[in-house]
Order: C-alpha cells, then sequence, then structure tokens
C-alpha cells in the first residue's frame, strides 16, 4: 500500500459548507437522517442537495438498509462512483489514496463503502501492526504537527482499531481542550477542525447504521457522534 504522510485530510461525514445538519439529541431517525446515513454506508459521502430533494419526496417507508440496498444497484451500473467510493475508502481507513491497481481492483468488485471500510480495519489495520502504527503516527502529525511517541504509539497499539479519520476527529477533540496528546474516548459533535466535521445521529439511526453494515464505521467508544470526510463528502453530480 501507498504510504504517503497525508497533507490534508479528506474525510468528513458533513460536508464543509452547504451541509445538512442532523438533530444530535432525537431519538428517532428524522427522514434526512435515513437519507444521509444510507448515502454515507454505501458512497462514503452525505447526498448532495438534489438527491436529498429527490429522496424526501420518495423516501417512503423505506429505511436505512433497504435505501443502502438502493445504492448498491446504482453502484453496480456506475463505475465513476464506485472509484470514489473507493477512493474515500482508502483516504478516510488509512490516510492515502489509492494506487492504480488497488482503483482497478476494488472497484471491480461492487463494495460499498462501508463494506471496504470493513476490509481495511479487520484485514489490514488488524492483522498487519505496522499499518496500524503508520496509521496511527500519521493522524498525530496530521493533528499535533509531531509524531506520535513510544508511550502514545504503545497505547494506540493497545486499543480498539480506528480508521485514520476516527483517530483524527478523536485527536482534535483532545486538542480542543488544550491537551498534547490524547486517549480514546467521545468525540465532540459539530465540530470542524482539522479538515473533519463531525455530527450526532439518533440511536435509531446509529442502529440503523450498524444495521446495514457500517458497524466499521463508528469509532470505538465514539458515542453517537460520526466523524467523516473532506472534500469528496457531497458529489457535485450525484446519482441515486
Amino acid at each position: 500500500m501507498k504510504k504517503a504522510l497525508l497533507t490534508k485530510l479528506t474525510f468528513c461525514l458533513l460536508a464543509i459548507g452547504s451541509l445538512f445538519l442532523m438533530p444530535a439529541t432525537a431519538q428517532a431517525q428524522s427522514r434526512d437522517e435515513i437519507i444521509h446515513a444510507s448515502y454515507f454506508v454505501a458512497f462514503g459521502r452525505y447526498a448532495n442537495a438534489g438527491e436529498l430533494a429527490y429522496w424526501r419526496q420518495n423516501l417512503g417507508n423505506r429505511n436505512i438498509q433497504q435505501m443502502v440496498d438502493n445504492h448498491k444497484t446504482y453502484l453496480r451500473s456506475t463505475q465513476s462512483e464506485r472509484e470514489e467510493t473507493v477512493k474515500r475508502s482508502f483516504m478516510d481507513a488509512f490516510g492515502w489514496n489509492p494506487s492504480s491497481q488497488e482503483l482497478r481492483q476494488w472497484s471491480g468488485q461492487n463494495k460499498t463503502y462501508a463494506e471496504m471500510m470493513s476490509y481495511h480495519i479487520n484485514n489490514w489495520l488488524n492483522v498487519y501492526p505496522d499499518r496500524k502504527a503508520h496509521v496511527i503516527k500519521q493522524s498525530y502529525y496530521k493533528v499535533f504537527g509531531r509524531t506520535a511517541n513510544a508511550d502514545e504509539l504503545r497505547y494506540w497499539m493497545a486499543q480498539p482499531t480506528c480508521s485514520f479519520a476516527q483517530l483524527v476527529a478523536m485527536h482534535t477533540t483532545w486538542k480542543l481542550q488544550n491537551q498534547g496528546s490524547s486517549k480514546m474516548g467521545q468525540i465532540k459533535p459539530n465540530m470542524r477542525e482539522n479538515g473533519i466535521s463531525t455530527a450526532a445521529l439518533s440511536s435509531g439511526a446509529m442502529a440503523g447504521v450498524v444495521a446495514a453494515g457500517g458497524m466499521n464505521i463508528i469509532a470505538p467508544n465514539g458515542g453517537q457522534v460520526v466523524a467523516a470526510g473532506g472534500m469528496n463528502v457531497v458529489a457535485p453530480g450525484g446519482g441515486n
């Protein structure tokens, strides 16, 4: 895998600029939560304005899983969306882009963003300690401007594995409290720092994300807050 230090994080669940905020305290899922959560599970991005407007009129009684199933059909038929989804999954999991070979391989498998994130975490970061260590060091460099020291690296290597984006969100939460390092803990909601944004989901939407295969896109001990990615979260054109 390509191991270049990331100079600009491109991972945020809420789109910077034209973002549709989700209610932080509601327990039931709102229509917008269902739409946005399904897009995040399938594509690693939020629905754009046109997609959101369409599904507000056509959501019916669909839940997150049913919406994701619909998006899978679109992924199978749209190579450009598959390729962008692959790129998001690599950037969000590792902090670097896929190689041309990796892009070809993964875009031919018709996997959702959540399915690829699950593979990246369970079959790479959890299997190869050097990959996990590299992502930890890279996340420290992004937030604190330095690599993790020996004690910090030892601590995070012993914790449940987080993606690069989740680590950056967690580190940023601590940095905003004037801390020079971080520990595993809840991620600050409604945060827009270090190239990321975070949002709180209702318990119903969180359960829907898990049921739709999104367990690994929820940070361990992160509460009901999710972090996701930067420039590519809302596609300019988008699809279904």
